[in-house]
């Protein structure tokens, strides 16, 4: 069996750009088909794809990831910060859009829901008693 060199190099170098370009999008990664489900891909979301999700200029990436934030406040309320009694929701939002622009670099490459969860329980603790 006869191997063409061209087609292999070439096959190889456009696997290589697909992972770079994979590589740079930190955001929210859409399922492809409708049938695909969303957290195949999303498992391991890092905080730095977080905020470009959360800021991006596509709508789809902002709902996605106003539906992850959304998912680590109901999985974090009253066992992390106090609950919405405490803030209301547009104000724990924006507690978490300051927390992460003023996030340390080294956090970047952390679990998404690791450092929203810590900047909730820094911003909103429960008071002792409650």
């Amino acid at each position: 069996m006869k191997v063409n060199c061209k087609v292999l190099v070439a096959g190889f170098l456009y696997f290589c750009l697909a992972s770079c370009s994979v590589a740079q999008s930190q955001g929210i990664k859409v399922p492809v088909q409708e049938t695909q489900r969303l957290s195949i891909d999303n498992l391991n979301f890092t905080a730095a794809g977080f905020i470009e999700a959360y800021m991006s200029k596509e709508v789809s990436q902002r709902r996605l990831a106003e539906m992850y934030l959304i998912g680590v406040l109901d999985s974090t309320e009253g066992k992390v910060w106090c609950g919405y009694d405490v803030a209301l929701p547009g104000s724990i939002q924006e507690q978490v859009y300051i927390g992460f622009k003023k996030m340390d670099v080294g956090l970047a490459d952390k679990r998404a829901s690791d450092v929203i969860a810590a900047i909730l329980s820094k911003k909103l603790p429960c008071k002792e008693g409650r």
